[in-house]
């Protein structure tokens, strides 16, 4: 053992003895002054040592090395009042074996980072951090002051195999709950529960009907509004529907002139190159349905461009006037669904 100085750990109530370093590792010896009085009786002077150990105490990294504290604990026997104690150490969490500094660092971390990053971090144990981490979600819980949002949001998280439905507070950009399914039944009645329910006004979703027939039953004075993503996303699959379709008609020679086309069409039209707005360009006199729709899709999207209600519904009237003159090259694939609000 390497000989140090007692305050390199800036543990003041510690003395390192000694520390042996690895390539991913250090370990320090250290022992701690015996205590002032008996634990249990409080009468001072009375007690000797009855039998030590060294316990490891897992410490947060030093020079990217994983610290482990080697505690020599002591057993003391009282003679005043014949019991045997083995003092509380200070600085520690003996529950985790660790040190309160290294407790702290996991409970803020784990709240930022995966457990497994966090423990290979530190060299705990995955499950040591999932249970600080809940242990602390709990204490917050308790102290947590739930407000019911005005703008409340609901969607789906795919976790473990299956759909969690999760719910926000979109002006605050916070998570109020996430539930075990997105069954009707299960939104419905989490939204019974809402403290002062009537404080909503807007409920922004996807389009999954249970979610609307929830909020229609529980929130009548909400209003419904789905999110944008999930209103334009509709014009790229649209779009992929007539590219697999035309594809299936080509011959292979065909095919590979349109080589690359999913990924171009897929763009937004300030997102194309010079080059690929060259081969866009090649498609015209080939594959005008193609280049057609591309043009509706980007004028589906137009109207979330637009900076004013009237501009947006200039822009969808426009997007209407558009599908219905070329109504009969599309056959209904070119349907979004769009309405008006």
């Amino acid at each position: 053992m390497t000989e140090l100085p007692d305050n390199i750990l800036h543990l003041p109530q510690y003395q390192v003895l000694g520390c042996k370093s690895t390539d991913d590792e250090m370990h320090f010896q250290v022992d701690v002054p015996d205590p002032i009085a008996c634990e249990e009786c409080g009468v001072q002077g009375e007690f000797v040592r009855f039998g030590k150990r060294d316990v490891p105490y897992r410490d947060l990294p030093i020079h990217g090395k994983r610290v482990t504290l080697w505690v020599v604990r002591r057993r003391y026997t009282c003679r005043a009042c014949k019991t045997t104690f083995r003092p509380q150490l200070p600085e520690m969490v003996d529950g985790f074996r660790m040190t309160l500094r290294l407790h702290e660092y996991v409970e803020k971390e784990s709240f930022n980072h995966p457990y497994t990053f966090v423990a290979a971090q530190t060299g705990l144990d995955e499950k040591t951090v999932r249970d600080i981490f809940n242990a602390r979600a709990e204490f917050l819980g308790r102290w947590h002051r739930f407000e019911t949002p005005r703008i409340l949001g609901i969607d789906e998280l795919y976790l473990n195999k299956r759909y969690r439905c999760i719910l926000t507070n979109i002006e605050e950009r916070t998570l109020l709950d996430l539930l075990a399914t997105r069954r009707q039944d299960v939104v419905t009645n989490y939204l019974m529960k809402l403290k002062d329910r009537q404080k909503v006004e807007i409920v922004s979703m996807d389009m999954w009907n249970p979610y609307r027939a929830a909020v229609k039953a529980v929130l009548p004075q909400a209003r419904i509004v789905v999110d944008k993503f999930h209103v334009v996303r509709m014009a790229n699959d649209a779009l992929e529907r007539v590219r697999k379709g035309l594809r299936k008609e080509l011959k292979p020679s065909q095919s590979r002139t349109l080589k690359g086309d999913r990924k171009i069409l897929l763009k937004r039209a300030h997102e194309v190159s010079d080059r690929e707005r060259l081969i866009m360009e090649t498609w015209t006199g080939a594959f005008p349905q193609l280049l057609a729709a591309y043009e509706h899709k980007e004028r589906f999207y137009g109207i979330w461009d637009a900076t004013t209600r009237l501009q947006a519904e200039a822009a969808l009237d426009e997007s209407r006037r558009a599908k219905r003159k070329s109504g009969a090259i599309w056959s209904g694939q070119w349907e979004t669904g769009a309405k008006r609000p």
